[in-house]
């Protein structure tokens, strides 16, 4: 539980960083064979309300959530999408790349939080809900899917 609370101030600090991107400055004629470094960064994802604005998302979340008891700030961001501008993170898993959004109470970020694994091309959707209950597993996760998403929080 430490460490999940240690990620999301590390995340929360770090979001403004992460939402702006520095102005590029032309590289120098000598230095072009440095540029391929910085180009190796990894590319930051999408928020994950920029993804709840995709069809196939919005799917995969309605499969993920149906039947479920959510917390009323959850069902707050779906209709608002106003949350932490994190990007999205890329997680791979059985030789294919799956995406892990996140998202977090407004003024409780330490407490209310919400991660949400999406399945390649969005077929899929679950989800960790960490909050007062403890910790909630949405749209019933494999253990290697649970494994997958608490590695990233490790």
């Amino acid at each position: 539980m430490l460490a999940r609370s240690l990620l999301v101030l590390l995340l929360a600090a770090a979001a403004p960083a992460l939402a702006e991107e520095p102005p590029k400055e032309p590289v120098p004629a000598g230095e072009q064979a440095k540029a391929p470094e910085a180009a190796a960064e990894k590319p930051k994802g999408p928020v994950l309300a920029e993804l709840m604005k995709q069809s196939g998302y919005v799917y995969a979340w309605q499969s993920m959530v149906a039947g479920e008891t959510l917390p009323q700030w959850v069902g707050d961001y779906v209709k608002t999408l106003d949350g932490p501008p994190i990007p999205t993170i890329s997680v791979p898993l059985d030789g294919e790349t799956y995406t892990l959004g996140f998202t977090c109470k407004a003024n409780a970020c330490e407490t209310d939080q919400l991660y949400v694994l999406f399945g390649p091309g969005a077929r899929d959707a679950w989800g960790l809900l960490v909050g007062g209950g403890g910790l909630i597993w949405l749209g019933k996760p494999d253990e290697r899917i649970q494994q997958a998403i608490l590695s990233v929080l490790e």
